[in-house]
């Protein structure tokens, strides 16, 4: 694991600075700062490779995969990894890879953190299950099993209480992110004011409205008088 976690941090170094990764300079550097051979370096990389983490562009060109971000922020969240530079330039990659630009490094913290809670609740390791489910589709995991007893509640409600008080945090830092995700996933419906929302038997669930962009509080003032006024 060690060598694995060394391999990426290279990786985004690279990326960061050459926007490329020669393979010959992985290998050697790789030998550098762990001891190893060369035949061991090839290795470790071939099964980086077999395992989805990195891609062979070409000879000499490797990137990192949406599946080796969402391993390696993992990593640094669980503290694994104590590397800031690295780990601040790992959050910046999955963000744009996720086309999540609009969100700050923190909301994407807070929406891993709470992926990495429920999952660990199942008694599963994120590290088997997050990266391969990668997003939207990981955002399946957070909702409710509650999602039909929502009477006057919102959708941000029955999550911090699924997820506890514990979490209300992350949860308000990553509603966004969470609310994209399952306008990506599920059918929206769009109002005359340009508010889109994502509806479950007539309640809403998401939304992106002018006032505060993607929530999952269906308490938006331009939805609501939009609403009342159809």
């Amino acid at each position: 694991m060690l060598i694995l976690k060394l391999l990426l941090k290279m990786i985004l170094r690279t990326i960061r600075d050459q926007n490329a990764v020669n393979g010959s300079s992985l290998y050697k550097l790789l030998t550098y700062y762990t001891n190893i051979s060369i035949a061991t370096a090839y290795r470790k990389i071939t099964d980086l490779i077999t395992w989805g983490y990195i891609a062979r562009v070409n000879k000499n060109h490797y990137l990192i995969t949406a599946k080796g971000l969402i391993a390696m922020a993992l990593l640094c969240i669980n503290k694994a990894v104590n590397d800031d530079e690295t780990c601040q330039d790992t959050i910046l990659l999955l963000k744009h890879e996720w086309d999540l630009d609009e969100f700050d490094n923190e909301s994407i913290r807070a929406y891993l953190k709470l992926l990495t809670t429920k999952v660990s609740s199942y008694g599963l390791d994120p590290l088997q299950v997050l990266p391969s489910l990668g997003f939207p589709k990981s955002v399946l995991l957070l909702v409710p099993s509650n999602l039909h007893h929502m009477n006057s509640r919102t959708m941000l409600d029955l999550m911090i209480e699924e997820l506890g008080n514990p979490n209300e945090g992350l949860v308000m830092k990553a509603q966004g992110i969470i609310a994209k995700a399952l306008m990506l996933l599920l059918p929206t419906t769009t109002l005359e004011d340009g508010c889109r929302a994502v509806t479950i038997s007539g309640r809403v669930i998401a939304i992106k409205c002018r006032a505060k962009g993607y929530t999952l509080d269906s308490r938006c003032p331009i939805f609501t008088r939009s609403i009342n006024t159809r």
